[in-house]
């Protein structure tokens, strides 16, 4: 059975992929770092072994592989989806104290995931998948310090591609659109619906709906390098 590591698995699309993987089945292992609650709720009701990590101390990350390595043997794919965002403001108005939460977070968490990742891979391959946003690859008016953090995780992304291309590692990263998830639930209906319409979507895609995009992904082969931009 393939082990999976899910960060930040406990809400929105981390939870619903974890879910999904499950079902499919999946060794799935998540991570939370603050929803203790839901953590144990998903970890219960779907016997999915939870563990607290917090993706910005390179302690946590290490011993979270660690853990892994011992329980469960082998991993063979990480999806690094724990991230955090702002409501929307100029950036002009973005605190120092926001700036380094995102940057810690978003990049510099992917970073330490996937680099603890790639270490756990090297002598039997695997798939990493950094999930990004549509905001990384065409920026966001009033989302400048996201976009920053979304689009190093796309940098990231194909600059390790290159790194590991014949080693057995794929690394690829999903740009998703907008998803109807806490982290975007300061967004008016009005806002979410302009959105779809400008996507050529249907209707507002839900987490249950990005979790069966990124099972869809890490069923592919040849996904090295590559961008899928999801719901855009």
């Amino acid at each position: 059975m393939a082990t999976v590591i899910i960060t930040g698995a406990s809400q929105g699309i981390g939870r619903e992929t974890a879910i999904k993987l499950k079902k499919e089945g999946f060794m799935v292992v998540g991570t939370y770092c603050n929803s203790s609650k839901s953590a144990k709720d998903l970890q219960t009701q779907y016997n999915i072994p939870m563990h607290r990590c917090n993706v910005a101390d390179e302690r946590d990350v290490a011993n979270l592989f660690a853990t892994v390595k011992k329980d469960y043997g082998r991993v063979s794919a990480v999806i690094s989806n724990a991230g955090v965002s702002l409501i929307q403001k100029p950036f002009v108005d973005v605190s120092e104290d926001e700036i380094d939460r995102l940057i810690s977070i978003n990049l510099k968490g992917t970073m330490l995931v996937d680099k603890y990742a790639i270490n756990a891979m090297l002598t039997g391959g695997g798939t990493i998948i950094n999930v990004s946003s549509i905001f990384g690859l065409k920026g966001g008016s009033c989302e400048a310090l996201y976009t920053a953090t979304k689009s190093g995780v796309i940098g990231l992304t194909r600059a390790l591609a290159e790194e590991l291309d014949g080693s057995g590692i794929n690394v690829c990263a999903v740009a998703f659109g907008l998803v109807d998830t806490d982290m975007n639930k300061h967004l008016s209906t009005e806002d979410k619906l302009s959105f779809v319409k400008e996507s050529g979507l249907s209707a507002i895609p839900t987490a249950k709906d990005a979790g069966d995009e990124l099972y869809k992904i890490l069923s592919r082969d040849n996904v090295n390098g590559k961008i899928f931009k999801v719901f855009c």
